[in-house]
């Protein structure tokens, strides 16, 4: 009688170890999605973060390098509304292991800090085909009831070769659609920032950065808003440039500016 419980119990056990191993969702670990690094997300606008400071008694002029300063520093200083909160997350999430849930969806929970004040962080990325998966990231202040809001949402390459965001206000407006692309190859590299909140003056406006190495002028700004469009171009080792704006100079020419090593002071095009 003990023999044939033993053998039904090891039956029984059998059967729970064949069903539990065919019902498990394993991870496809080759479809495991990394997330892009950070460049993907925010806009480098380090070049232009310091305006130049002409003494009283210098006949110098700074007007074409300040006007890039103020297009660019409008544009800093707004995306930096919208994306500080949501920045710091992904960057913290740069650091993490995901979880794999199931369904090829993984998973980064974990919490951070800004300003002082603690937050809890979920992010989600799903494979939508073997090319493309989608990212949400959902963020709520730590100690709180709330499950959270939607700050930005996304669709990547695997390859990391180009990248679509939003930004969202309150969890469900869209205020700011950013697109990425880069050529791994040639490092060539471009990312625009448009502004998609309904009703507003600048509605429709953009900023577009773009990388071209080997060029003379090899970084550049295209910025569309209200009053025109303005185009700035400078090399990212002497920060030396120029800027078309015919809405600002009135004129269709480029307006140019020394090296920082000179002082970015005004200067004849060549």
């Amino acid at each position: 009688m003990k023999k044939r419980m033993n053998l039904a119990a090891v039956f029984a056990l059998a059967v729970v170890v064949l069903f539990t191993g065919t019902s498990c969702d394993k991870e496809p670990v080759d479809l495991r999605p990394e997330l892009p690094p950070l460049e993907s997300l925010i806009m480098d606008f380090s070049d232009f973060a310091t305006q130049p400071g002409a003494k009283k008694s210098s006949v110098l002029s700074y007007d074409n390098f300040v006007y890039s300063y103020l297009t660019v520093g409008f544009w800093s200083t707004s995306a930096a509304l919208v994306s500080a909160i949501p920045v710091a997350a992904y960057t913290h999430a740069l650091t993490q292991t995901a979880e794999y849930l199931s369904d090829n969806t993984w998973e980064w929970s974990f919490d951070f800090t800004v300003h002082s004040i603690n937050y809890t962080a979920t992010l989600t990325a799903t494979r939508l085909n073997n090319e493309e998966f989608s990212v949400k990231m959902v963020i709520s202040q730590a100690l709180m009831s709330s499950e959270g809001i939607l700050w930005f949402d996304g669709v990547v390459r695997y390859d990391h070769t180009a990248a679509d965001w939003t930004f969202y206000k309150e969890g469900s407006m869209a205020v700011l659609e950013v697109e990425w692309n880069k050529d791994f190859e040639t490092e060539e590299a471009d990312l625009t920032y448009t502004y998609v909140e309904p009703e507003r003056a600048e509605t429709g406006s953009y900023i577009m950065w773009a990388y071209m190495p080997g060029e003379v002028f090899d970084a550049a700004y295209t910025v569309s808003m209200s009053e025109g469009l303005t185009q700035i171009e400078w090399n990212v080792s002497t920060i030396e440039g120029r800027v078309k704006a015919p809405g600002f100079f009135e004129d269709e020419l480029w307006h140019c500016w020394d090296s920082y090593a000179n002082g970015l002071a005004d200067v004849d095009c060549e």
